[in-house]
Parts: structure tokens; C-alpha cells; sequence
């Protein structure tokens, strides 16, 4: 069985897997999307999107939307062992959000640590945006 380039980078970064959604820095992020091994999904609302700008090739699923996991699943092709890292203002919501997909049976999914506007965050950071109008 291959393991998921993104879960291999967290345990070389001495990440474990356990039952709560893996932290994983924006770089990591980055650099795992950037090679295929991840998806990135932006659970926040349009209008955040249209202020700073989503990740590049990130899919936008609003966690609140009655149907996120209907769309989480056309995201992921209905694959319920594809990588998934969730990214939000902060954190917050992002943890939520990989908390509701390992409930319905999502395997691989990550929490962004520092979301796209916090210190040490995707902006902060660096990392480049694609614009939302």
C-alpha cells in the first residue's frame, strides 16, 4: 500500500497519526498540493475568498453549506482515502471542517496550522494566492 506523500511528510516532521485531524504548516500544504499529493479546501465564505485571495487550485466549500460534505465529495472524486488539507481564516474552522469528513469517513485529513490570515499563516507566510471575484 503507498502511503500519501503528505502523511509521509508529517511523520518525517514527527507528526502521528491519531483520531483528532494532523496540524500541518502552510508549507507543507503548499508544497504537497503543489505535487498532486494534497487537496486543499477553503471552508470559508465567498466574501473571504474575494478579501485575500484562496490558495492555488484550492477548491471553496463553505463549511456552512447545507451540503459541504456533497461537495467535499465531488471535490475528492467520492475517494474517501484522498488527501484533504482544510485551511480557513484561522484554524478554527478548518479543524471543524476535517473533523466532519473523518466522521463520514474521510482517512486522510489535515488541519492547516495558521489558516490563510493568521501570524504564520498562508499570507504571512508568503505563499501565493489565487484572486476570487
Amino acid at each position: 500500500m503507498k502511503i500519501p506523500s503528505i502523511v509521509a511528510a508529517i511523520f518525517a516532521l514527527g507528526g502521528a497519526g491519531h483520531a483528532a485531524a494532523q496540524d500541518v504548516s502552510v508549507q507543507t500544504a503548499y508544497a504537497q498540493a503543489q505535487s498532486g499529493g494534497v487537496l486543499i479546501v477553503d471552508v470559508r465564505r465567498a466574501e473571504e475568498w474575494a478579501q485575500t485571495g484562496v490558495a492555488p487550485g484550492a477548491a471553496r466549500i463553505t463549511l456552512q453549506d447545507a451540503d459541504f460534505l456533497d461537495q467535499l465529495a465531488v471535490a475528492t472524486g467520492g475517494d474517501k482515502d484522498k488527501a484533504v488539507a482544510f485551511i480557513c481564516r484561522s484554524g478554527n474552522r478548518s479543524g471543524q471542517a476535517a473533523d466532519k469528513a473523518r466522521a463520514a469517513g474521510y482517512t486522510n485529513v489535515y488541519n492547516v496550522k495558521g489558516g490563510m490570515s493568521m501570524s504564520g499563516g498562508w499570507i504571512d507566510a508568503g505563499l501565493p494566492v489565487d484572486p476570487v471575484r
